[in-house]
């Protein structure tokens, strides 16, 4: 046929053949595979050829022209937490650290271009598989990395030979109804973009050509589900009708659209099956460099950028909060807004806790739904901002605690308007509309805007409403310290007949634990004149007094399962990851009682805490409890994510610190400073690990000068 064509086209003559070119030419997607050669041999069309009009009626070309349009237009702007300001996405978009790492998690190298998540020279780890698995901690980065990946691809930037692209949110199979059931060409058109001409021939070039097409799934812990992916029956067919939930594991399995690329994103601690794995890709949050890139790009006046640079400098808890892209658009609001109140980008140079950076989001926002403005002067009082708001601060509260005690991260218009959410509530933004959810009978439905808000609203519910017994106020404890507690579930899936075994794959507490950690900081004592306006002193007492007793036999049930070991000189304790989140919780209360006694609870002098994923933000919970140590300390903080603003949130630990660990944690020539400054001060530091760092002959003169310095010093 192909040679047929050509014989016709050059029996009509030069012309006809160099338009026939050039129509190759033009219509790109359609031909795709030409436009490499075309390139090479530098082909243009002479001014007559190209003035003639070229009329693409290929329907795969206009549907491939189609999708990029529409990923590129829903691409182009990230949406506030105000929700009446969208930024430009090139505005606001900053590189962070990604990583690409082994089924151990252990570093493959960084990655430095996008274009290297798709590159099979660096990082596989599974030639079988076909998904890139990407993940990272809450507020990380890992939806905005999936909309940059979309925007490039719609402007023709990302050059993997990828036609066609789809992107899902994982939360949307949570939606469907337990008996609906859709055929695989329904889920790419009727959920992304529907073709104009031609539906079948598009879904049949796509099945024959399914190595040209790029999917996204964002959230796969955001499913909500009980069930056992071993039990899915594997469906094969692209014709068949089946649960959406199936289509999606048959895809990530290759069993459908087989040679397609997929990008699956989770948080920490959420598993996936390995044979469905190419490669893992952790993202790291902001290094310092990344942080002045983001803060320049926040802030474009060079003064009002000084300025925050210099407090963030001055306060190293809140600049390690700042390592996380979230955390970091939060606290820069919050200066932006006190600039445009107060001329001033003050904000507390004490110890500033997370809890603390939430509710000041809240005051911020709730002060800008205020229809009259108001000067310094008349300014009202976080309590008084808050105890306006009561009523819909509770309605906000108890649809997220609804969805919190299920599971449930999409709420339907009736169950917002039974919470007794307003449709003011809604304009203030915490909540947002979903778009694109068609399989939820057309209804509008809604979601936090991030998962984390929805575990902060959730704990303010517990605290404020008076009603909250023990047992409810303890629930989401229970469910991070049991891998067998049960879950309801919010659809049943008829063939999934197969009981649960093991943990479930889609199961991820972290919105729990930051239920619980949001619970410590609302109840501690510093915020009771925040409350005492909004519930009973007496009932905030009494939580807080429940709360600190099960913390206290929490951590000693904890610590009795931990593994211990003698040393010379040393009792070592060998503590999980899930550790890290009890450190973090203790931090929020700011109880020195609760610290002494978490330290005293231990009985060990050397604390081993490798490979738990730990933050620089998670330095000052470490040196929180650490520094209630009568005795010289050490403290193993190996392969972990503590980089130098972390260093520097374990002052408080360096004059017990003997031992201190240090080895593969991004830390760089800065780091090494102030650990020369602070070892040097104290003189009893025997043992410093820093291999496999960012660490440059500028770091080694102090860590030289140290050695010289520090006499006690045995092994660097």
């Amino acid at each position: 046929m192909v040679r047929k064509i050509l014989d016709l086209v050059q029996s009509k003559g030069e012309e006809v053949s160099e338009y026939f070119i050039c129509v190759l030419q033009k219509v790109t997607d359609a031909y795709y595979e030409l436009q490499p050669w075309l390139d090479e041999i530098g082909y243009q069309p002479s001014e007559n050829i190209g003035s003639k009009p070229v009329v693409n009626t290929d329907p795969v070309s206009r549907y491939c022209q189609k999708l990029r349009y529409e990923l590129g237009r829903d691409s182009k702007f990230v949406l506030s937490y105000a929700q009446r300001e969208e930024m430009l996405l090139e505005e606001i978009y900053s590189n962070s650290i990604m990583e690409m790492v082994n089924f151990t998690n252990e570093s493959l190298g960084e990655v430095c271009q996008l274009q290297a998540l798709f590159d099979d020279a660096v990082g596989v780890i599974n030639e079988d598989g076909e998904t890139i698995y990407v993940f990272g901690d809450a507020g990380i980065g890992k939806s905005i990395l999936l909309q940059k990946i979309q925007s490039l691809w719609a402007k023709k930037q990302l050059d993997i030979g990828a036609k066609f692209f789809f992107h899902f949110r994982c939360r949307m199979f949570s939606c469907f109804k337990e008996d609906e059931a859709i055929c695989l060409k329904d889920l790419l058109f009727r959920y992304n973009c529907y073709p104009d001409q031609d539906p079948t021939e598009v879904f049949r070039h796509i099945l024959q050509f399914s190595h040209t097409v790029l999917f996204t799934f964002d959230g796969f812990d955001e499913i909500y589900s009980n069930f056992d992916l071993s039990s899915v029956p594997e469906m094969c067919s692209p014709d068949e009708p089946m649960h959406p939930l199936v289509l999606l594991v048959s895809l990530l399995r290759g069993k459908l659209l087989k040679g397609s690329r997929k990008i699956l994103t989770a948080r920490t601690g959420t598993e996936i099956q390995r044979n469905i794995i190419r490669k893992k890709v952790l993202l790291r949050g902001f290094s310092n460099s990344n942080l002045k890139e983001y803060t320049a790009m926040f802030f474009k006046d060079v003064g009002q950028r000084t300025l925050v640079l210099n407090q963030l400098e001055a306060n190293p808890n809140l600049c390690s909060l700042c390592s996380v892209p979230l955390f970091c658009w939060i606290i820069f609001k919050c200066y932006e807004h006190f600039h445009s109140m107060f001329d001033s980008h003050e904000l507390p140079d004490c110890s500033v806790t997370l809890t603390d950076v939430f509710l000041l989001m809240i005051e911020v926002h709730l002060n800008r739904a205020l229809k009259t403005s108001f000067l310094k002067n008349n300014a009202r009082s976080q309590a008084e901002v808050f105890r306006s708001r009561k009523e819909t601060l509770l309605a906000l509260g108890k649809i997220a605690y609804r969805g919190m005690r299920n599971s449930i991260f999409i709420f339907e218009q009736e169950e917002v308007s039974s919470a007794n959410i307003s449709e003011e509530d809604l304009q203030l933004g915490f909540l947002r509309t979903v778009k694109g959810y068609s399989g939820c009978d057309d209804q509008s439905t809604y979601e936090f805007l991030h998962l984390t808000l929805q575990s902060f609203f959730t704990a303010l519910f517990l605290v404020i409403e008076e009603r909250v017994g023990n047992k409810e106020l303890l629930q989401f404890f229970n469910e991070c310290s049991s891998a067998e507690t049960a879950q309801r579930t919010c659809f049943h899936v008829p063939w999934l007949k197969k009981p649960l075994t093991g943990d479930d794959p889609f199961r991820n507490n972290e919105h729990f634990h930051f239920t619980n950690l949001f619970l410590c900081g609302l109840l501690s004592r510093s915020k009771e004149k925040l409350f005492k306006h909004l519930v009973l002193p007496a009932v905030i007492r009494k939580k807080r007094k429940t709360l600190i007793t099960y913390f206290g036999e929490s951590m000693k049930s904890h610590l009795k399962g931990v593994t211990r070991s003698r040393l010379p000189k040393y009792s070592q304790v060998q503590v999980q990851p899930n550790f890290i989140w009890m450190l973090r919780c203790l931090y929020e209360t700011q109880s020195e009682k609760v610290g002494k006694l978490a330290a005293k609870r231990m009985h060990a002098n050397y604390i081993k805490l490798t490979y738990c994923n730990a933050y620089s933000a998670d330095c000052s919970a470490i040196s929180f409890v650490m520094h209630h140590f009568q005795k010289h300390l050490a403290l193993d903080l190996d392969n972990n994510n503590i980089n130098d603003y972390g260093v520097k949130q374990l002052l408080p630990c360096f004059s017990k610190l003997a031992v201190i660990r240090l080895s593969v944690n991004q830390i760089t020539d800065h780091g090494a400073k102030i650990l020369y400054e602070e070892l040097s001060k104290y003189q009893i530091v025997s043992y410093l690990g820093l291999y496999n760092n960012q660490i440059t002959d500028i770091g080694a003169k102090y860590v030289a000068k140290l050695i010289e310095e520090c006499s006690s010093l045995e092994y660097v």
